[in-house]
Protein backbone atom coordinates (compact mmCIF):
# COMPACT_ATOMS: atom_id res chain seq x y z
CA UNK A 1 0.00 0.00 0.00
CA UNK A 2 1.37 3.41 -1.22
CA UNK A 3 2.21 5.21 2.15
CA UNK A 4 3.45 9.21 2.75
CA UNK A 5 5.59 10.34 5.86
CA UNK A 6 4.94 12.97 8.23
CA UNK A 7 2.25 13.80 10.71
CA UNK A 8 0.63 15.25 14.12
CA UNK A 9 -2.54 14.95 16.56
CA UNK A 10 -3.44 17.06 19.39
CA UNK A 11 -5.07 15.23 21.49
CA UNK A 12 -8.34 15.75 23.81
CA UNK A 13 -8.96 13.52 26.58
CA UNK A 14 -12.66 12.44 27.20
CA UNK A 15 -14.35 12.09 30.13
CA UNK A 16 -13.73 8.70 31.60
CA UNK A 17 -16.36 8.64 34.23
CA UNK A 18 -19.45 7.96 31.78
CA UNK A 19 -17.27 4.45 30.12
CA UNK A 20 -19.67 2.41 31.23
CA UNK A 21 -22.30 3.92 30.28
CA UNK A 22 -21.33 4.50 26.98
CA UNK A 23 -20.38 1.28 26.36
CA UNK A 24 -23.82 -0.51 27.17
CA UNK A 25 -25.61 2.12 25.03
CA UNK A 26 -23.85 1.93 21.95
CA UNK A 27 -24.14 -2.34 22.52
CA UNK A 28 -27.41 -1.02 22.90
CA UNK A 29 -28.10 1.05 19.95
CA UNK A 30 -26.00 -1.30 17.74
CA UNK A 31 -28.20 -4.20 18.07
CA UNK A 32 -31.30 -1.94 18.02
CA UNK A 33 -33.58 -1.77 14.84
CA UNK A 34 -34.47 1.83 14.82
CA UNK A 35 -32.55 4.27 12.24
CA UNK A 36 -31.51 6.45 14.68
CA UNK A 37 -29.09 8.06 12.32
CA UNK A 38 -30.94 7.61 9.20
CA UNK A 39 -29.06 5.54 6.05
CA UNK A 40 -26.42 6.34 3.35
CA UNK A 41 -29.08 6.67 0.94
CA UNK A 42 -28.34 6.35 -2.81
CA UNK A 43 -27.33 3.16 -4.69
CA UNK A 44 -23.65 1.33 -3.33
CA UNK A 45 -20.61 2.50 -4.21
CA UNK A 46 -18.37 0.05 -6.95
CA UNK A 47 -15.62 -1.80 -5.12
CA UNK A 48 -13.01 0.76 -6.84
CA UNK A 49 -14.60 4.00 -4.79
CA UNK A 50 -17.19 4.80 -8.16
CA UNK A 51 -19.40 7.90 -8.13
CA UNK A 52 -23.05 6.26 -6.65
CA UNK A 53 -26.14 6.46 -9.08
CA UNK A 54 -27.92 8.80 -6.43
CA UNK A 55 -26.44 11.28 -4.35
CA UNK A 56 -25.30 9.74 -0.90
CA UNK A 57 -27.09 11.12 1.99
CA UNK A 58 -25.56 11.01 5.29
CA UNK A 59 -24.79 12.72 8.68
CA UNK A 60 -22.02 13.53 10.31
CA UNK A 61 -20.94 15.43 13.71
CA UNK A 62 -17.45 17.23 13.69
CA UNK A 63 -16.48 20.34 15.64
CA UNK A 64 -16.04 23.54 14.99
CA UNK A 65 -13.37 26.74 15.85
CA UNK A 66 -14.30 30.08 15.25
CA UNK A 67 -17.02 32.06 16.51
CA UNK A 68 -19.87 30.57 14.52
CA UNK A 69 -19.76 27.13 12.39
CA UNK A 70 -20.41 28.24 8.71
CA UNK A 71 -23.87 27.61 7.39
CA UNK A 72 -25.00 24.40 6.14
CA UNK A 73 -27.63 25.06 3.52
CA UNK A 74 -27.87 27.23 0.03
CA UNK A 75 -26.92 30.58 1.76
CA UNK A 76 -23.07 28.90 1.91
CA UNK A 77 -21.72 28.62 -1.56
CA UNK A 78 -19.13 27.02 -0.14
CA UNK A 79 -21.20 24.22 0.95
CA UNK A 80 -23.31 23.97 -1.55
CA UNK A 81 -20.51 23.22 -4.16
CA UNK A 82 -18.94 20.88 -1.10
CA UNK A 83 -22.29 18.59 -1.83
CA UNK A 84 -22.50 19.03 -5.52
CA UNK A 85 -18.93 18.00 -6.11
CA UNK A 86 -19.20 15.25 -3.75
CA UNK A 87 -22.28 13.91 -4.85
CA UNK A 88 -24.04 14.05 -1.54
CA UNK A 89 -26.22 15.82 0.85
CA UNK A 90 -24.74 16.11 4.36
CA UNK A 91 -26.61 16.87 7.39
CA UNK A 92 -23.84 18.42 10.06
CA UNK A 93 -23.76 18.73 13.37
CA UNK A 94 -21.20 21.29 14.25
CA UNK A 95 -20.19 21.28 17.91
CA UNK A 96 -17.86 23.80 19.28
CA UNK A 97 -14.11 22.42 19.86
CA UNK A 98 -14.06 23.40 23.51
CA UNK A 99 -17.33 21.67 24.50
CA UNK A 100 -16.83 18.44 21.78
CA UNK A 101 -15.43 16.11 23.53
CA UNK A 102 -17.78 16.39 26.00
CA UNK A 103 -20.94 16.34 23.43
CA UNK A 104 -19.26 13.07 21.99
CA UNK A 105 -19.78 11.37 25.35
CA UNK A 106 -23.78 12.47 25.22
CA UNK A 107 -24.45 11.35 21.92
CA UNK A 108 -22.30 8.16 22.74
CA UNK A 109 -24.76 7.84 25.67
CA UNK A 110 -27.90 8.69 24.07
CA UNK A 111 -27.37 5.90 21.42
CA UNK A 112 -28.55 8.98 18.87
CA UNK A 113 -25.16 8.35 16.45
CA UNK A 114 -24.65 9.76 13.20
CA UNK A 115 -23.32 8.36 10.05
CA UNK A 116 -19.80 9.61 10.80
CA UNK A 117 -18.48 11.04 13.97
CA UNK A 118 -15.11 12.85 14.62
CA UNK A 119 -13.74 11.15 17.82
CA UNK A 120 -11.02 12.76 19.03
CA UNK A 121 -9.51 9.95 21.28
CA UNK A 122 -10.04 6.88 20.35
CA UNK A 123 -7.92 5.58 22.94
CA UNK A 124 -10.50 6.45 25.65
CA UNK A 125 -12.17 3.60 27.64
CA UNK A 126 -15.39 3.90 26.64
CA UNK A 127 -14.55 4.08 22.62
CA UNK A 128 -12.15 1.03 23.18
CA UNK A 129 -14.88 -1.03 24.53
CA UNK A 130 -17.82 0.06 22.04
CA UNK A 131 -15.05 -1.02 19.46
CA UNK A 132 -14.33 -4.49 20.86
CA UNK A 133 -18.17 -4.78 21.09
CA UNK A 134 -18.41 -4.42 17.54
CA UNK A 135 -20.61 -1.24 17.87
CA UNK A 136 -18.23 0.87 14.90
CA UNK A 137 -16.95 -0.75 11.04
CA UNK A 138 -13.70 -2.10 10.94
CA UNK A 139 -12.67 -0.18 8.02
CA UNK A 140 -9.15 -0.92 7.10
CA UNK A 141 -10.12 -3.61 4.82
CA UNK A 142 -11.98 -1.44 2.45
CA UNK A 143 -9.12 1.00 1.89
CA UNK A 144 -7.56 -0.70 -0.91
CA UNK A 145 -10.83 -0.43 -2.71
CA UNK A 146 -10.63 3.71 -3.40
CA UNK A 147 -7.32 5.24 -5.00
CA UNK A 148 -7.13 8.39 -3.12
CA UNK A 149 -7.12 6.74 0.30
CA UNK A 150 -5.12 4.36 -0.35
CA UNK A 151 -2.32 6.89 -1.78
CA UNK A 152 -3.65 9.43 1.60
CA UNK A 153 -3.06 6.30 3.82
CA UNK A 154 -0.20 6.28 5.63
CA UNK A 155 1.04 3.09 8.00
CA UNK A 156 2.31 4.33 11.07
CA UNK A 157 -0.36 6.46 11.34
CA UNK A 158 -2.83 4.10 10.99
CA UNK A 159 -1.07 1.65 13.48
CA UNK A 160 -1.56 5.17 16.27
CA UNK A 161 -5.13 5.38 15.62
CA UNK A 162 -5.14 1.43 15.52
CA UNK A 163 -7.39 -0.94 18.03
CA UNK A 164 -6.01 -4.64 18.94
CA UNK A 165 -4.45 -4.31 15.40
CA UNK A 166 -7.17 -3.09 12.99
CA UNK A 167 -8.63 0.09 12.20
CA UNK A 168 -11.67 1.45 12.91
CA UNK A 169 -11.52 4.91 11.42
CA UNK A 170 -10.06 7.60 8.54
CA UNK A 171 -7.81 9.84 10.52
CA UNK A 172 -7.38 13.20 9.95
CA UNK A 173 -3.94 14.17 9.08
CA UNK A 174 -2.04 16.59 10.89
CA UNK A 175 1.92 17.43 10.35
CA UNK A 176 4.56 16.26 12.94
CA UNK A 177 6.58 19.64 13.56
CA UNK A 178 3.39 21.89 14.44
CA UNK A 179 3.59 23.52 17.75
CA UNK A 180 4.89 26.01 18.88
CA UNK A 181 4.79 29.74 19.62
CA UNK A 182 2.76 32.61 17.64
CA UNK A 183 3.89 36.31 18.90
CA UNK A 184 3.20 40.01 17.73
CA UNK A 185 5.82 40.59 15.51
CA UNK A 186 5.10 44.30 15.46
CA UNK A 187 5.70 44.22 18.95
CA UNK A 188 9.19 42.90 18.54
CA UNK A 189 10.03 45.22 15.28
CA UNK A 190 8.91 47.94 17.74
CA UNK A 191 11.22 47.30 20.95
CA UNK A 192 13.87 46.27 18.69
CA UNK A 193 13.94 42.68 19.80
CA UNK A 194 14.39 39.23 17.66
CA UNK A 195 12.24 36.45 17.39
CA UNK A 196 12.72 34.24 20.55
CA UNK A 197 15.51 31.01 19.90
CA UNK A 198 15.52 29.85 23.26
CA UNK A 199 13.46 29.38 26.81
CA UNK A 200 15.11 32.25 28.10
CA UNK A 201 14.11 34.25 24.87
CA UNK A 202 10.24 33.57 25.87
CA UNK A 203 10.85 35.08 29.19
CA UNK A 204 12.69 38.30 28.33
CA UNK A 205 10.27 38.91 25.32
CA UNK A 206 7.22 38.41 27.67
CA UNK A 207 8.21 40.84 30.29
CA UNK A 208 9.17 43.27 27.52
CA UNK A 209 5.96 42.84 26.12
CA UNK A 210 4.20 43.79 29.64
CA UNK A 211 6.41 46.82 30.93
CA UNK A 212 7.76 48.19 27.48
CA UNK A 213 4.84 49.27 26.32
CA UNK A 214 5.11 46.92 22.94
CA UNK A 215 1.83 48.69 21.10
CA UNK A 216 3.61 52.24 21.81
CA UNK A 217 0.33 53.54 23.24
CA UNK A 218 1.84 55.28 26.17
CA UNK A 219 -0.37 52.98 28.58
CA UNK A 220 0.62 49.94 30.33
CA UNK A 221 -2.31 47.51 28.77
CA UNK A 222 -0.64 44.90 27.81
CA UNK A 223 1.19 41.60 28.87
CA UNK A 224 3.32 39.17 27.42
CA UNK A 225 1.83 35.16 27.29
CA UNK A 226 -1.93 34.33 27.15
CA UNK A 227 -2.49 31.12 28.73
CA UNK A 228 -5.31 28.77 29.22
CA UNK A 229 -6.08 26.18 31.63
CA UNK A 230 -6.39 23.11 28.91
CA UNK A 231 -4.20 25.19 26.61
CA UNK A 232 -0.95 24.24 30.08
CA UNK A 233 -0.97 20.94 28.83
CA UNK A 234 -1.86 20.44 25.58
CA UNK A 235 1.14 22.99 24.65
CA UNK A 236 2.65 25.29 26.44
CA UNK A 237 4.61 22.98 29.10
CA UNK A 238 5.69 20.06 26.37
CA UNK A 239 6.72 23.03 23.99
CA UNK A 240 8.61 24.22 27.68
CA UNK A 241 9.60 20.90 28.95
CA UNK A 242 10.66 19.41 25.20
CA UNK A 243 13.10 22.45 24.91
CA UNK A 244 14.49 21.62 28.16
CA UNK A 245 15.34 18.24 26.93
CA UNK A 246 12.86 15.62 28.72
CA UNK A 247 10.29 13.99 26.97
CA UNK A 248 6.91 14.42 24.72
CA UNK A 249 4.08 13.76 27.84
CA UNK A 250 6.30 9.87 27.81
CA UNK A 251 9.45 8.50 27.70
CA UNK A 252 11.78 6.22 28.64
CA UNK A 253 14.11 6.01 31.34
CA UNK A 254 15.83 3.69 33.10
CA UNK A 255 14.16 0.91 30.91
CA UNK A 256 10.84 1.95 31.90
CA UNK A 257 7.87 4.56 30.94
CA UNK A 258 8.05 7.61 32.48
CA UNK A 259 5.67 10.57 32.31
CA UNK A 260 6.82 13.94 31.85
CA UNK A 261 5.97 15.77 35.08
CA UNK A 262 8.44 13.27 36.90
CA UNK A 263 11.44 14.76 35.28
CA UNK A 264 13.30 17.82 36.41
CA UNK A 265 12.60 19.47 33.39
CA UNK A 266 8.75 19.94 33.93
CA UNK A 267 9.69 21.02 37.40
CA UNK A 268 12.03 23.39 35.81
CA UNK A 269 9.29 24.52 33.29
CA UNK A 270 6.84 25.30 36.17
CA UNK A 271 9.09 27.29 38.61
CA UNK A 272 9.44 29.62 34.99
CA UNK A 273 5.40 30.01 34.44
CA UNK A 274 5.33 30.80 38.46
CA UNK A 275 8.27 33.59 37.90
CA UNK A 276 6.36 34.91 35.02
CA UNK A 277 2.28 34.58 36.54
CA UNK A 278 4.36 36.23 39.66
CA UNK A 279 5.02 39.38 37.74
CA UNK A 280 2.03 39.46 35.09
CA UNK A 281 3.70 38.13 32.66
CA UNK A 282 0.69 35.90 32.10
CA UNK A 283 -3.41 36.35 32.20
CA UNK A 284 -4.15 35.83 36.35
CA UNK A 285 -7.10 34.25 35.10
CA UNK A 286 -5.37 31.43 32.79
CA UNK A 287 -7.25 28.56 35.46
CA UNK A 288 -10.37 30.02 34.38
CA UNK A 289 -9.77 30.31 30.48
CA UNK A 290 -10.58 27.59 28.19
CA UNK A 291 -10.21 26.40 24.39
CA UNK A 292 -9.51 29.18 21.54
CA UNK A 293 -11.04 31.94 24.39
CA UNK A 294 -7.13 32.14 24.87
CA UNK A 295 -6.59 33.68 21.43
CA UNK A 296 -9.02 36.74 22.23
CA UNK A 297 -5.91 38.43 24.01
CA UNK A 298 -4.22 38.74 21.38
CA UNK A 299 -7.00 39.68 18.90
CA UNK A 300 -8.03 42.20 21.42
CA UNK A 301 -4.07 43.61 21.08
CA UNK A 302 -3.87 42.38 25.14
CA UNK A 303 -0.96 39.93 24.81
CA UNK A 304 2.11 39.31 22.95
CA UNK A 305 2.04 35.88 22.55
CA UNK A 306 0.60 32.58 22.68
CA UNK A 307 0.99 28.96 22.26
CA UNK A 308 -0.81 26.85 19.46
CA UNK A 309 -0.24 25.79 16.26
CA UNK A 310 2.08 27.45 13.71
CA UNK A 311 -0.93 27.28 10.88
CA UNK A 312 -2.74 29.25 13.61
CA UNK A 313 -0.86 32.73 12.13
CA UNK A 314 -2.70 31.78 8.82
CA UNK A 315 -6.27 32.16 10.25
CA UNK A 316 -7.21 32.42 13.73
CA UNK A 317 -6.26 36.77 14.02
CA UNK A 318 -9.09 38.28 11.59
CA UNK A 319 -10.13 40.46 14.06
CA UNK A 320 -6.48 41.45 15.85
CA UNK A 321 -5.60 42.76 12.12
CA UNK A 322 -9.56 43.97 11.41
CA UNK A 323 -9.07 45.98 14.98
CA UNK A 324 -5.21 46.81 14.12
CA UNK A 325 -4.49 46.60 10.70
CA UNK A 326 -0.56 46.98 11.06
CA UNK A 327 -0.66 44.03 13.27
CA UNK A 328 1.72 40.94 12.25
CA UNK A 329 2.11 37.80 13.26
CA UNK A 330 5.18 36.02 13.56
CA UNK A 331 5.95 32.13 15.12
CA UNK A 332 8.19 29.95 15.72
CA UNK A 333 8.36 26.14 16.06
CA UNK A 334 11.27 24.74 18.67
CA UNK A 335 13.24 26.51 20.99
CA UNK A 336 17.13 25.59 21.32
CA UNK A 337 17.57 23.93 25.08
CA UNK A 338 20.15 21.73 26.26
CA UNK A 339 19.62 18.10 23.40
CA UNK A 340 19.87 21.26 20.58
CA UNK A 341 16.19 22.70 18.91
CA UNK A 342 13.31 20.54 20.08
CA UNK A 343 9.56 20.31 19.86
CA UNK A 344 7.25 18.10 21.04
CA UNK A 345 6.05 15.97 17.98
CA UNK A 346 2.39 15.57 17.38
CA UNK A 347 0.75 11.73 16.53
CA UNK A 348 -0.29 12.62 12.95
CA UNK A 349 -3.88 13.16 12.94
CA UNK A 350 -5.98 15.32 14.90
CA UNK A 351 -9.27 12.39 15.72
CA UNK A 352 -10.66 10.28 12.83
CA UNK A 353 -13.90 9.48 11.41
CA UNK A 354 -15.94 7.13 12.67
CA UNK A 355 -18.75 5.01 11.52
CA UNK A 356 -21.30 3.54 14.00
CA UNK A 357 -22.95 0.32 13.06
CA UNK A 358 -26.43 1.13 14.52
CA UNK A 359 -26.90 4.27 11.93
CA UNK A 360 -24.39 2.62 9.45
CA UNK A 361 -26.82 -0.26 8.45
CA UNK A 362 -24.85 -2.25 5.70
CA UNK A 363 -21.35 -3.02 3.81
CA UNK A 364 -22.94 -0.68 0.65
CA UNK A 365 -23.63 2.53 3.29
CA UNK A 366 -20.48 2.00 4.26
CA UNK A 367 -18.53 2.32 1.06
CA UNK A 368 -21.43 5.66 0.36
CA UNK A 369 -19.85 7.07 3.14
CA UNK A 370 -16.14 6.57 2.43
CA UNK A 371 -16.69 7.29 -1.25
CA UNK A 372 -17.30 11.10 0.25
CA UNK A 373 -13.93 10.46 2.19
CA UNK A 374 -12.30 9.56 -1.12
CA UNK A 375 -13.94 11.91 -3.36
CA UNK A 376 -13.05 14.98 -0.43
CA UNK A 377 -9.30 13.96 -1.76
CA UNK A 378 -9.91 14.63 -5.24
CA UNK A 379 -7.85 18.03 -6.63
CA UNK A 380 -11.01 20.26 -7.04
CA UNK A 381 -12.17 19.73 -3.75
CA UNK A 382 -9.04 20.00 -1.87
CA UNK A 383 -9.47 23.53 -4.04
CA UNK A 384 -12.98 24.02 -2.78
CA UNK A 385 -11.59 23.74 0.97
CA UNK A 386 -8.51 25.96 0.40
CA UNK A 387 -9.64 28.86 -1.44
CA UNK A 388 -13.36 28.40 -1.83
CA UNK A 389 -15.91 29.19 -4.17
CA UNK A 390 -14.41 30.72 -7.55
CA UNK A 391 -15.59 34.35 -7.43
CA UNK A 392 -16.75 34.14 -4.17
CA UNK A 393 -14.00 34.09 -1.85
CA UNK A 394 -11.11 33.49 -4.88
CA UNK A 395 -10.02 34.62 -7.88
CA UNK A 396 -8.07 33.00 -10.58
CA UNK A 397 -4.21 34.84 -11.00
CA UNK A 398 -1.98 33.11 -13.83
CA UNK A 399 -3.84 30.08 -13.33
CA UNK A 400 -3.73 29.50 -9.90
CA UNK A 401 -6.06 30.56 -6.82
CA UNK A 402 -6.15 33.24 -4.64
CA UNK A 403 -8.21 34.10 -1.62
CA UNK A 404 -10.10 37.43 -2.20
CA UNK A 405 -12.23 38.02 0.96
CA UNK A 406 -10.36 35.81 3.93
CA UNK A 407 -13.32 37.17 6.06
CA UNK A 408 -16.08 35.57 4.10
CA UNK A 409 -13.37 32.37 4.14
CA UNK A 410 -13.11 32.42 7.67
CA UNK A 411 -17.43 32.46 7.95
CA UNK A 412 -18.14 30.37 5.04
CA UNK A 413 -15.07 27.80 4.23
CA UNK A 414 -12.26 27.72 7.18
CA UNK A 415 -13.91 25.05 9.79
CA UNK A 416 -16.46 23.14 6.31
CA UNK A 417 -12.25 21.76 6.66
CA UNK A 418 -13.46 19.60 9.64
CA UNK A 419 -15.65 17.58 7.29
CA UNK A 420 -12.03 16.66 4.97
CA UNK A 421 -9.04 14.96 5.32
CA UNK A 422 -6.03 15.86 3.75
CA UNK A 423 -2.50 15.06 3.59
CA UNK A 424 -0.74 17.60 5.55
CA UNK A 425 1.80 18.92 2.97
CA UNK A 426 -0.80 19.48 0.32
CA UNK A 427 0.54 22.89 -0.92
CA UNK A 428 -0.70 25.59 -3.98
CA UNK A 429 1.09 27.71 -5.61
CA UNK A 430 -0.36 30.78 -4.99
CA UNK A 431 -0.28 30.25 -1.22
CA UNK A 432 0.24 33.44 0.82
CA UNK A 433 3.87 34.33 2.51
CA UNK A 434 2.83 33.09 6.08
CA UNK A 435 1.86 29.30 4.95
CA UNK A 436 4.81 29.06 2.91
CA UNK A 437 6.78 30.08 5.49
CA UNK A 438 4.35 27.77 7.74
CA UNK A 439 5.11 24.39 5.80
CA UNK A 440 8.70 25.21 5.20
CA UNK A 441 8.75 25.24 9.25
CA UNK A 442 7.09 21.94 9.37
CA UNK A 443 9.73 20.31 7.33
CA UNK A 444 12.78 21.74 8.93
CA UNK A 445 11.50 21.16 12.04
CA UNK A 446 10.38 17.48 11.45
CA UNK A 447 13.89 16.39 12.47
CA UNK A 448 13.85 18.10 15.62
CA UNK A 449 10.27 16.85 16.66
CA UNK A 450 10.24 14.43 19.64
CA UNK A 451 7.97 11.94 19.57
CA UNK A 452 5.97 10.49 23.05
CA UNK A 453 6.94 7.00 22.76
CA UNK A 454 3.51 5.61 24.25
CA UNK A 455 1.69 6.77 21.28
CA UNK A 456 0.93 3.56 19.54
CA UNK A 457 0.35 1.62 22.91
CA UNK A 458 -2.96 1.03 24.71
CA UNK A 459 -2.95 1.17 28.19
CA UNK A 460 -6.47 -0.01 29.54
CA UNK A 461 -5.59 2.17 32.54
CA UNK A 462 -4.95 5.20 30.82
CA UNK A 463 -8.05 4.29 28.62
CA UNK A 464 -9.94 3.93 31.55
CA UNK A 465 -9.11 6.96 34.01
CA UNK A 466 -6.68 9.12 31.74
CA UNK A 467 -8.74 11.51 31.73
CA UNK A 468 -9.09 11.74 35.48
CA UNK A 469 -5.26 10.99 36.48
CA UNK A 470 -4.08 14.21 33.74
CA UNK A 471 -7.13 16.10 35.58
CA UNK A 472 -4.43 15.42 39.05
CA UNK A 473 -1.48 16.90 37.59
CA UNK A 474 -3.28 20.06 35.02
CA UNK A 475 -4.97 21.46 38.77
CA UNK A 476 -1.53 20.76 40.37
CA UNK A 477 0.29 22.54 37.76
CA UNK A 478 -2.26 25.05 37.31
CA UNK A 479 -2.06 25.71 41.62
CA UNK A 480 1.96 25.71 41.51
CA UNK A 481 1.77 28.27 39.30
CA UNK A 482 -0.37 30.71 41.08
CA UNK A 483 1.02 29.84 44.12
CA UNK A 484 -1.04 27.58 45.96
CA UNK A 485 0.44 24.95 46.09
CA UNK A 486 4.61 24.45 46.23
CA UNK A 487 6.75 21.38 45.25
CA UNK A 488 6.44 19.59 48.16
CA UNK A 489 2.56 19.89 47.14
CA UNK A 490 3.20 18.86 43.54
CA UNK A 491 4.87 15.89 44.71
CA UNK A 492 1.96 14.98 46.85
CA UNK A 493 -0.22 14.97 43.53
CA UNK A 494 2.27 13.06 41.66
CA UNK A 495 1.98 10.38 44.77
CA UNK A 496 -1.70 10.71 44.02
CA UNK A 497 -1.89 9.99 40.88
CA UNK A 498 0.72 6.65 41.05
CA UNK A 499 -1.81 5.64 43.59
CA UNK A 500 -4.75 6.22 41.16
CA UNK A 501 -3.62 4.29 38.57
CA UNK A 502 -0.33 5.87 37.48
CA UNK A 503 1.86 2.97 38.87
CA UNK A 504 -0.30 0.79 36.97
CA UNK A 505 -0.18 2.89 33.99
CA UNK A 506 3.88 3.14 33.91
CA UNK A 507 3.84 -0.95 34.18
CA UNK A 508 1.58 -1.48 31.33
CA UNK A 509 3.22 0.83 28.69
CA UNK A 510 6.39 -0.35 29.87
CA UNK A 511 5.07 -3.71 28.81
CA UNK A 512 3.87 -3.02 25.56
CA UNK A 513 6.97 -0.80 24.58
CA UNK A 514 9.40 -3.61 25.55
CA UNK A 515 7.15 -6.04 22.98
CA UNK A 516 7.45 -3.65 19.96
CA UNK A 517 11.19 -3.52 20.71
CA UNK A 518 11.11 -7.44 20.65
CA UNK A 519 9.62 -8.05 17.61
Amino acid sequence: METRKKRNVRRKGMAAGVATVLAVSLLTACGANSNDGGEASGSSSSSSGGKAAQPVKFSAMVPFFAAQPPATDDSNPAFKALEDKTGVKLDVTFVPGSAYDDKVNVTLASGNLPQAIVVTNNKNSSVINAIRSGAFWEVGPYIKDFPNLQKYWNDQIATNISVDGKIYGIYRERPVARKGFLFRQDWLDNLGLQQPKTVDDIYNIAKAFTTDDPDKNGKNDTFGLALSSDGLASDTMIDLVTALGSFNKWGIQDGKATPDFMTPEYMEALKLLKKMYDEKLINQDFGAIKGTKVRDFINQGKAGMVTGSIDDANSQFTSLYKLIPDAKIGFVAGLEGPKGVKLPANSGYYGEFMFPKSSVKSEADLKNILSYFDKVLDPEVEKLFDFGVEGVHSKVENGNPVITNQELFANQVADLGQLRIAPSDLTWPTENDVMKKVKQMYKEQAPNAVPNVTEPFLSPTQAERGTDLDTIINDASIKFIMGSIDEAGFAKATEEWRKQGGDKMIDEFTQEYNKAQNK
